[in-house]
């Protein structure tokens, strides 16, 4: 034991296996989710759905589901179900660890579920199962997510302990995202012929195992909130939640940016038939993908000393910039697949690097809250995250579709790419030309945009790391007002 604790780096609250635990059910819980972004597009084009109805009716089910991401946000930052005494004996200690453990079960079944659209229904059918089990996948996924990434907050009051975990997990969901994709996309191939039902079910259940060692073993180590009146802490009002969101104005800048660059990510709701239609077979752009691995991956481990050194903010612009530039030079070039190949190898160190720096700025705009208003509001404004997440990635491949939609781009109904090559249906230029655009041209301007978004972020780095102690109790208010390097108020 004692050689375990000299391991353990000074000041750090959570244990290697805690740790361990946390990020391999946060990569089960992003693969469950990224499965249905990945391979929605994809599954519904195949089943010889109107491309624009498709488009509209993803609009619709994302404002309904809205409601459903507010309102868990406030149940989860209002109820303390550890003291419901039903609960109790499922839900363990904890803030955000109970919420999970009643939740998580659902989101597996769900997910299932949207996959197993019987291929016999008429086309009206199909939409009512697609809207139907879109938004209890939804709702069941923002039951996890919210209580999974509000933990951060909780598991540690140690700023390089949450950057560490939170650069781990972000490089590890990258690497199982592209090994995951990769598969899929072999499965799902001309030259395999597996169905998209068949590749989620398997997968689906692998990712339910990945996320069952959350459930035990993991202790939140920094639930109470310090330097702050009692009265402030046992009342959380829905004005309370506005008011947190309200004078957050980094969490708004924050998500002004996301919700920009995500929503023109038209890239993935093509990408697949850009493989196929423009080069010629639906697993070529594996190739970029191998080849880029490793550089994308030192770079990625290097995030955190390099926000260490030169500053979170500075690193995500630069890097976001450098990808945009790539990925212009990438449209301009058109369907050459060896300079689009190596374009993409040198896009992917910048494009991942700057996706990790992002993810380090949700928790210190908490932090900012919390210490402003006193109330313990991570679920909310982790909530308030997630609902953009899934509202702009429904908004990216719903523009992605409307677009091509609108195009004289022939649709196929089928299960795999295997059909698609059986039934010899070409597509017509105006139609490639569309996808083209789509794919890489409409993504660089929300890298841009988002990127100038971000200019106006002033939140220092130093000024969140007295925050976070004032909020652990580490040092007094008084103590951390004097130390900060401007008034917040």
């Amino acid at each position: 034991m004692k050689d375990k604790k000299k391991k353990q780096p000074q000041g750090w609250r959570t244990s290697k296996k805690e740790r361990r635990r946390y990020i391999i059910g946060d990569l089960g819980r992003s693969l469950e989710g990224y499965i249905v972004t990945a391979m929605m597009s994809t599954f519904l084009i195949f089943q010889g759905i109107n491309l624009t109805a498709i488009a509209g009716v993803m609009l619709a089910v994302k404002i309904i589901d809205a409601f459903d991401d507010v309102i868990f946000g406030y149940l989860v930052d209002r109820i303390h179900i550890t003291k419901i005494s039903a609960f109790r004996k499922f839900s363990g200690e904890g803030k955000y660890l109970p919420w999970y453990r009643l939740t998580f079960l659902f989101f597996p079944i769900f997910t299932a579920l949207f996959f197993c659209m019987p291929s016999g229904l008429s086309s009206g059918a199909k939409m009512v199962w697609f809207v139907v089990f879109y938004l209890l996948y939804d709702l069941t996924y923002t039951m996890v997510e919210v209580p999974m990434n509000s933990m951060i907050v909780t598991l540690t009051d140690n700023l390089d302990e949450r950057n560490s975990l939170l650069q781990t997990k972000t490089i590890l969901s990258g690497l199982g995202i592209i090994g995951a994709g990769i598969i899929w996309m072999v499965s799902i191939s001309e030259y395999v012929g597996f169905s998209i039902r068949a590749v989620a079910l398997v997968s689906t259940a692998i990712f339910f195992i990945m996320m069952l060692p959350l459930a035990h073993g993991v202790k939140e180590h920094n639930v109470s909130l310090a330097n702050v009146e009692d009265h402030e802490q046992e009342t959380y009002t829905f004005r309370d939640m506005w008011n947190c969101i309200r004078t957050n104005k980094y969490l708004m800048i924050l998500m002004l940016s996301t919700v920009i660059t995500s929503c023109l990510a038209t890239g993935g709701a093509v990408g697949s038939l850009v493989s196929y239609y423009h080069f010629g077979s639906s697993l070529v752009m594996v190739i970029p993908i191998a080849i880029a691995f490793l550089p994308q991956l030192i770079a990625q481990m290097q995030t955190r000393r390099a926000c260490a050194r030169f500053g979170k903010l500075r690193v995500f612009m630069f890097t976001g910039i450098l990808g945009a530039a790539i990925q212009l030079s990438i449209y301009f070039v058109g369907p050459n697949f060896v300079i689009c190949c190596a374009l993409l190898v040198l896009q992917a160190p910048f494009g991942n690097m700057s996706n990790v720096a992002k993810s380090f700025f949700l928790p210190d705009t908490i932090e900012y809250t919390r210490y402003r208003t006193g109330k313990d509001c991570s679920g909310i404004c982790t909530a308030l995250s997630s609902f953009v997440t899934k509202l702009t990635t429904s908004v990216s491949s719903s523009l992605g579709l409307f677009i091509l939609g609108l195009s004289d781009y022939i649709p196929v109904e089928a299960e795999s790419f295997e059909d698609i090559a059986a039934a010899g249906i070409i597509q017509p230029q105006g139609a490639m030309d569309c996808m083209w655009v789509i794919y890489a041209l409409i993504p660089m301007v929300g890298v841009l945009l988002g990127v100038a978004v971000m200019a106006c972020y002033r939140l220092k780095d130093e000024d969140v790391e007295l925050m976070a102690k004032c909020n652990s109790g580490e040092i007094s208010r008084e103590e951390c007002e004097s130390r900060l390097s401007r008034d917040y108020r």
